[in-house]
């Protein structure tokens, strides 16, 4: 049981603290710079949880291993946390602005799993994708 659920309490206490420092970087001279800091910080947290977790490892080789998507999923963060700075630039509150993008990628991802990974969509997740839709209506309203 623990092993299920550890990693969504990683999630959740990491999102909550990345969520107030992205409301705080929002209000900086550069933010990109900002972010920029961020990145470093989080590579080194990388690499010395890297040689913790895998001792005996190559980091080396291990880094010219990583497949494609790897390249990817960094530029799609990028894109997360520059949105995420932008949207509370833009006067989005925090209660709001990320119950509404989250309800738009959960919907998304619920048929994009079910169209591509043939994940099950049955009546149940249809029907909260429809109180998800009236949720954020009650919220942005």
């Amino acid at each position: 049981m623990l092993a299920l659920w550890w990693p969504v309490a990683l999630i959740v206490v990491a999102d909550v603290i990345y969520q107030i420092c992205a409301k705080k970087l929002s209000s900086v001279a550069s933010p990109l710079a900002a972010l920029g800091a961020t990145y470093l910080v989080s590579a080194l947290t990388c690499v010395l949880l890297f040689e913790a977790l895998s001792p005996a490892g190559d980091l080396m080789a291990a880094l010219a291993a990583v497949p494609f998507p790897a390249a990817v999923a960094g530029v799609s963060i990028a894109g997360l946390e520059v949105g995420t700075i932008y949207m509370y630039r833009a006067g989005w509150p925090m209660n709001v602005g990320f119950i509404v993008y989250t309800g738009i990628i959960v919907v998304l991802l619920l048929f994009i799993g079910s169209c591509i990974y043939t994940e099950p969509m049955g009546l149940m997740k249809l029907a909260g994708v429809a109180l998800t839709c009236l949720g954020m209506f009650c919220i942005v309203r």
